[in-house]
């Protein structure tokens, strides 16, 4: 098979949310069954696609409906699913942070150079804590291009 010698850009832009508002803590950080996905509080952040996705960057917002509620310290772990396991990506470091009206509230992210989706694959996301509503809650932001 030849080479291709054309570069492959996205054909649109990209954009997911999951939303770790109250979500029950995930005590594993090993590889995980399909079946096993909702027991381990593991939730999905992309879409499988038809050609694949191509993810740029990953960020954590702290989200919760108090405006003055702090964060708690915890991991969330991004999850890459071939179609029968979910194997742990990387981990975000979320650290505390008391927002206010003149504060943010917690922010973070990662950047890949080199995140390349295959069609059918899967982004998924988990929290090392059980989070609420009203004080821990996080979004977290998938965004790139879509093949």
């Amino acid at each position: 098979m030849a080479a291709s010698t054309t570069p492959i850009f996205p054909n649109v832009p990209y954009s997911a949310f999951a939303d770790l508002t109250a979500i029950t803590a995930c005590t594993t950080r090993a590889p995980t069954a399909t079946a096993g996905l909702a027991a381990a509080n593991i939730i999905a952040l992309t879409a499988a696609s038809t050609n694949g996705l191509r993810i740029d960057t990953i960020r954590v917002k702290g989200a919760s409906s108090s405006f003055v509620a702090a964060t708690a310290a915890q991991t969330v772990t991004v999850w890459q699913w071939d179609g029968t396991k979910a194997y742990p990506l990387t981990e975000i470091l979320v650290t505390l942070v008391t927002p206010s009206t003149t504060a943010a509230s917690y922010e973070g992210s990662v950047t890949f150079t080199d995140l390349i989706l295959p069609p059918t694959h899967v982004l998924y996301v988990s929290t090392s804590i059980t989070t609420t509503a009203a004080t821990t809650a996080l979004i977290v932001k998938a965004s790139g291009g879509a093949y």
